[in-house]
């Protein structure tokens, strides 16, 4: 009898530290979720003006004549177009997120409505358990039924640990892949510096690649930083760089390879400092992760010893 009010003790006390760390995270899920979507909502806006002054070029008024008469409609409208592709990128890159934090809250929000008998669970198995207790007179059957349910907690803490490390993991691995692009374009920056822009024509697809993997870290250290609130170790993760751009217009004719040589060596920076700080982060969640190890092994050891002696 024992061992089986144990077992629903430890079982229902893992489920009931699960809820509580649903409910926060749901809460940071709320915050997020508010914010991006307020992001997406201005970034619309900008994307739409953007738009607006392309139409504003394309269609027959004073704007256009007056910079044709200049000699400088083509450029005029090469920035502008590449200021307005600029703005959707990052309208769809906002709209990814934000779509990621939604699935998230859902995914949240049906696991929380699956547990939403734990607390009558819990509670019917503390009645079981102080029924027990007074009818059974063992002495050592309280400290079983305590180890019972810290046991419980102590599981389930693993489990969000070892979640922490895998985000932590995955996180680098990202971070990694992100840094190995930004060196793969700035050797072919430098190559195509050197042979005239000879090779690519617009923007370079080496470039897209870099912004593949940008997106791809972008999302592994937002996965980060929920599990690592969910432990209570959430701590800044960097700047993650954003996709590198091609100069338009009279940048791209006297500034072109320069800036985009900036960006990734800017790129390049908080990548590394990105990587250092999780690698840290990484450490510290596997040592909180071997002490929860070791405190279920001292639990386990104590049951063990209760019930052989």
């Amino acid at each position: 009898m024992i061992e089986e009010i144990e077992a629903r003790l430890a079982e229902v006390a893992g489920l009931v530290r699960e809820a509580e760390l649903l409910r926060g995270r749901r809460a940071e899920l709320d915050r997020r979720h508010a914010e991006h979507a307020a992001a997406v909502a201005e970034l619309r806006r900008s994307w739409a003006g953007e738009v607006r002054d392309v139409e504003r070029l394309e269609s027959a008024s004073l704007s256009r004549v007056l910079l044709a008469l200049r000699g400088a409609y083509s450029e005029e409208m090469s920035r502008e177009r590449a200021e307005a592709d600029a703005a959707r990128y990052r309208v769809a890159e906002a709209e990814s997120r934000l779509a990621a934090i939604q699935s998230e809250r859902e995914a949240v929000a049906a696991r929380l409505t699956a547990l939403a008998d734990v607390p009558a669970r819990f509670a019917a198995a503390i009645d079981d358990k102080e029924r027990h207790l007074l009818g059974s007179g063992d002495p050592q059957a309280a400290r079983l039924l305590v180890l019972a349910d810290e046991r419980g907690r102590v599981e389930a803490e693993l489990r969000e640990l070892h979640e922490a490390v895998r985000a932590a993991e995955a996180a680098l691995g990202a971070l990694g892949e992100l840094r190995r692009q930004l060196d793969l374009a700035s050797s072919r920056q430098t190559t195509d510096n050197l042979l005239g822009g000879a090779v690519s024509v617009g923007q370079p697809h080496w470039l897209d690649a870099v912004g593949w993997a940008a997106s791809n870290a972008d999302r592994c250290l937002a996965v980060l930083h929920a599990e690592l609130t969910d432990v209570g170790l959430a701590r800044p993760l960097g700047n993650i760089p954003r996709p590198i751009t091609r100069p338009a217009g009279f940048q791209a004719v006297f500034f072109s390879n320069l800036l985009i040589r900036e960006q990734i060596n800017r790129a390049s920076r908080d990548a590394d400092e990105s990587l250092r700080l999780i690698a840290a982060i990484h450490r510290d969640v596997a040592l909180r992760a071997q002490a929860a190890r070791s405190r279920w092994n001292a639990l386990h050891s104590e049951r063990q010893h209760l019930i052989t002696t």
